[in-house]
């Protein structure tokens, strides 16, 4: 029993699960960083046709469009530009308004939980105090006092590099891989170093990546007793696996087709930049090789700004031919189409028949309730978070949890239909059924369009529409030789046109003005 009971090195642990994924976490975070992240050798690929300076080339000149980035984005805008319902205590004022210790509002700290939860699939939250308060529970009124105040902090999981797990999955113990920097003094260099904090339910403490105790700069030992009894650290998943602590990122299969993308833009920049320029074709029997013999050099002279002679038997004249673009555009067609299911598979697009074509009303309908429903499960998991998370802080000031009253987060969201619907209240308003009924459409208008506005702001909006008149004049649009009323700025039936459509009209077109000519 004793040799399997050795000890380790807290620096020399590792969880297998950790050790499964910690590639995978690197990858997610290098796509939604892009740039030298992403736009190197690890991601962009040779292919049989160039030799190691051609790829090198090629390489300095790629690109990458981040629809990693972008996808995970979308989610958070449309969660934060919704009314979060928070009831009012006093007990977490203070912390609410710099809930990580560096002066951000909580809207903004749970805004990068669900951000890198979406990326990697599973982040952390460590809620704690600051050093002087040694672990312990403190009341508010020390809070108030000594300026202690509980604060969050978010763990990547590449940073809990082991950890344990009870029955019902919570933690029996964590350890957290941190780096310190020592440049307190700016006439001393500066060292960096790796320390490993281990949290269980009784207590914790830091050690270097020799086992040693790490001591405060006070000369104070860097452990303590937990007095919580449970360990202070929140899971927020994207989707949780069938691993514990271990969840499913919103990227896990868009990562591979946006880099699949990179590379066919990186294939047709090298086409355009072998081929950009139309190439001269000239008759020649013989001539210009014997001139290039005694000394000359015709074919450098030939050009829009050199006078020449050519073969005036020849059958064919100079011509310039230009490369074959087939293969560009069948490739672009690739990367749009691609570009299309990353959105669908991140959620944001109902159906892969929303990918083509345009939708019907009932078909809308259905794509906006699969985005909707995408955007709901989201918000739920930060108003977990959150209420977890303000729990924690009450523990930590010696508050009675009970009392607290939950953080609501919005369950419906109004993705596409917002500027639709105001454009049939516009078509209600310019029948000016009534004046107030139109006053009233406008302030709930205002109401959706900025729901986060201060009170104040809102309040002078409602009152420069109280004391219009409420009339609205229509306004006429020409389309297609008809005059309709209604908003001149909607274009919704264009929406949804592949590139495929918009290539056919366009021959379509060229062909008709060709028959014409």
């Amino acid at each position: 029993m004793a040799e399997n009971s050795k000890q380790i090195k807290l620096a020399d642990r590792r969880h297998p699960y950790y050790e499964d994924n910690v590639d995978m976490w690197e990858m997610y975070y290098d796509a939604v960083k892009g740039g030298d992240n992403f736009v190197n050798d690890s991601y962009l690929f040779s292919h049989m046709l160039e030799d190691e300076d051609s790829y090198d080339d090629r390489l300095s000149r790629a690109y990458y469009l981040n629809f990693c980035e972008t996808v995970v984005n979308i989610y958070n805008f449309y969660i934060f530009r919704e009314n979060i319902e928070r009831p009012p205590d006093q007990r977490l004022i203070d912390f609410r308004k710099n809930a990580n210790g560096r002066g951000d509002h909580i809207s903004k700290v749970i805004r990068d939980i669900g951000y890198w939860s979406l990326v990697y699939g599973v982040v952390h939250v460590l809620v704690d105090v600051p050093r002087v308060g040694n672990g312990k529970r403190i009341s508010r009124r020390d809070a108030k006092k000594k300026g202690i105040h509980p604060y969050c902090k978010l763990i990547y999981p590449t940073r809990l590099v082991d950890w344990s797990v009870d029955d019902v999955g919570k933690f029996n113990w964590v350890l957290i891989k941190e780096d310190y920097f020592d440049d307190s003094d700016p006439f001393k260099e500066r060292s960096t170093y790796k320390h490993y904090r281990l949290i269980t339910k009784e207590m914790w403490r830091v050690e270097d990546e020799d086992g040693n105790l790490v001591k405060y700069p006070d000369g104070s030992p860097a452990e303590g007793e937990n007095k919580l009894g449970i360990v202070p650290v929140i899971t927020v998943y994207h989707r949780e696996s069938d691993k514990d602590k271990i969840g499913e990122s919103l990227l896990k299969d868009i990562v591979y087709v946006n880099r699949a993308i990179m590379n066919w833009c990186s294939c047709i920049d090298e086409q355009i930049e072998r081929h950009t320029f139309s190439q001269l074709v000239v008759p020649d029997a013989g001539e210009l090789a014997e001139a290039q013999e005694t000394g000359d050099d015709p074919l450098y002279k030939i050009g829009t700004s050199t006078i020449w002679t050519f073969p005036a038997n020849a059958n064919h004249p100079p011509r310039f031919i230009s490369p074959d673009t087939t293969n560009i555009r069948t490739i672009w067609n690739l990367i749009l189409d691609h570009a299309k299911e990353i959105f669908r598979m991140a959620g944001l697009l109902g159906s892969t028949g929303d990918l083509y074509v345009s939708r019907s009303g009932r078909a809308a309908q259905i794509g906006f309730q699969g985005v909707n429903a995408a955007l709901a499960e989201k918000a739920s998991t930060y108003q977990m978070c959150e209420n977890e998370i303000s729990k924690l802080v009450l523990m930590y000031l010696d508050e009675d949890v009970e009392s607290y009253e939950e953080v609501k987060y919005p369950s419906t969201f109004d993705v596409a239909s917002l500027s639709e619907e105001i454009d049939s209240l516009f078509r209600v308003m310019e029948k000016n059924f009534s004046a107030t009924l139109n006053k009233m459409i406008q302030k709930n208008i205002a109401r959706r369009a900025v729901p986060l506005a201060p009170e104040s702001i809102r309040k002078q909006i409602e009152d420069e529409i109280d004391s219009s008149s409420g009339v609205v004049e229509q306004t006429k649009r020409e389309r297609k030789g008809s005059t309709e009323d209604g908003n001149p700025n909607t274009n919704l039936g264009e929406t949804f046109r592949s590139y495929e459509d918009v290539y056919r009209e366009e021959v379509q077109h060229r062909t008709s003005e060709k028959e014409q000519e």
